[in-house]
């Protein structure tokens, strides 16, 4: 049976998009590019410290209505005050479970990515994958850095965890004085180093890339 020259074509672009498969698989993970990783890493931090000021600002809104147990007690409790209900508008996404997850999740998918699909398969290009990363990289060029940011990233991280809980029953049922300036200070703390560090990073990207260097300049 002769074969049509459509089919001739089909059979050569199907053997085509084959080798590129194969090639991709039998390929060596390669090393990520340090510009556009260093920029989402930026702007993931600048998210985060963006919502880490909005839980200060709600914590500071909290003192300034004097939110106590004693003043919630005083206008009738979560039931008649309906105090709760706003201050979680107010709050927004910072401290409610998920949050800091999800940003971990981004950072870690930036820092450290999972190999390329196609080469999962594989114990030794998984391995390759996890060496070429952007944490990799900044070990070698900004090792300071590297350390400055996970410890951040850390206190951050441990700070909304273990009081996200306690801000939850603040606004139901009321604070203390003292333990409501505790709050305020420690998460004004964790917010500067957070943004602190995310400062660094912009000055590294703005001295490593100029304005008007090739976008797909690499580390």
């Amino acid at each position: 049976m002769t074969v049509g020259p459509e089919a001739t074509v089909v059979a050569k672009a199907a053997g085509s998009v084959l080798k590129k498969v194969s090639d991709h698989t039998s390929g060596t993970p390669t090393w990520p590019n340090m510009h556009e990783a260093l920029l989402e890493l930026h702007e993931i931090l600048s998210d985060w410290c963006e919502a880490a000021r909005r839980t200060g600002e709600a914590l500071g809104h909290l003192r300034s209505r004097h939110l106590t147990r004693v003043t919630v007690e005083r206008e009738g409790g979560t039931s008649n005050s309906g105090v709760p209900t706003r201050m979680w508008t107010m709050l927004g996404i910072p401290v409610k479970p998920g949050y800091i997850e999800s940003a971990r999740r981004d950072i870690d998918a930036v820092m450290s990515p999972a190999a390329p699909l196609t080469q999962r398969w594989s114990v030794t290009k998984r391995r390759q994958a996890a060496r070429r990363s952007l944490r990799g990289l900044m070990r070698i060029y900004c090792a300071d850095l590297l350390e400055e940011f996970e410890a951040a990233v850390e206190a951050r991280s441990r700070w909304v965890t273990d009081h996200r809980h306690k801000i939850d029953r603040a606004l139901k049922q009321g604070i203390d004085a003292d333990e409501l300036d505790r709050l305020i200070r420690e998460t004004a703390r964790s917010t500067s180093r957070l943004d602190a560090v995310r400062e660094k990073l912009k000055r590294l990207i703005q001295e490593r890339y100029p304005m008007g260097s090739p976008a797909g300049q690499s580390g």
